[in-house]
């Protein structure tokens, strides 16, 4: 064997030995952190989630809401996700429906099942009357032409809930980014 092919035959087992070495470092590395941060996934409780684009979460320190989440720009448009809140995902969705002012003809509820979760979906317009939890006989704040996005989704044994309320074009614009979010949910 001349010096040639020895030198080939090294170099060989040389990138044979990297490309295992790669691809077993790979495999530990997904072993150990999962794939969310393959995926842009991130984690809160014991769920996942897919962030569209343009909208910032924050974890929030409130009873019952694990995320506060907000447009990048200064819209008047929020997303609260909450789990551990009483009720079944139709006594929810009616009592979202029934912080508007708005024709039934003017609401829209889907339901699905997706994977191993149950997904409920609402979407109305109408007045919005801005709930005071601390004083429910103080007058109401009203608030015209505004939207609703309501998603709940249901496993075994969790259930979380997401709302999203803002200016009726906000909403509009935001119904798809929000339907990927709710069904981008999965238990960790």
């Amino acid at each position: 064997m001349n010096r040639q092919e020895w030198f080939l035959m090294m170099f060989r087992k040389v990138i044979t030995l990297a490309v295992i070495l790669f691809f077993c470092g790979f495999i530990s590395f997904i072993s150990i952190n999962g794939t969310d941060g393959f995926y842009g996934r991130s984690q809160v409780a014991n769920i996942t989630y897919k962030l569209p684009e343009a909208w910032v979460a924050n974890k929030s320190d409130k009873q019952f809401r694990l995320l506060e989440i907000s447009l990048e720009s200064t819209s008047d448009f929020s997303v609260i996700l909450f789990s551990n809140i009483q009720g079944s995902a139709d006594q929810n969705i009616q009592r979202w429906v029934n912080q508007f002012q708005v024709d039934a003809s003017n609401i829209e509820v889907s339901k699905d099942t997706l994977d191993s979760k149950y997904i409920s979906v609402v979407e109305l317009y109408g007045t919005y009357e801005v709930p005071n939890m601390l004083n429910r006989n103080a007058t109401k704040e009203l608030k015209e032409d505004y939207g609703l996005l309501g998603g709940v989704v249901e496993f075994g044994n969790s259930v979380y809930f997401v709302k999203g309320i803002g200016n009726k074009e906000d909403i509009k614009q935001n119904k798809l980014k929000f339907n990927d979010f709710v069904n981008s949910i999965s238990l960790k």
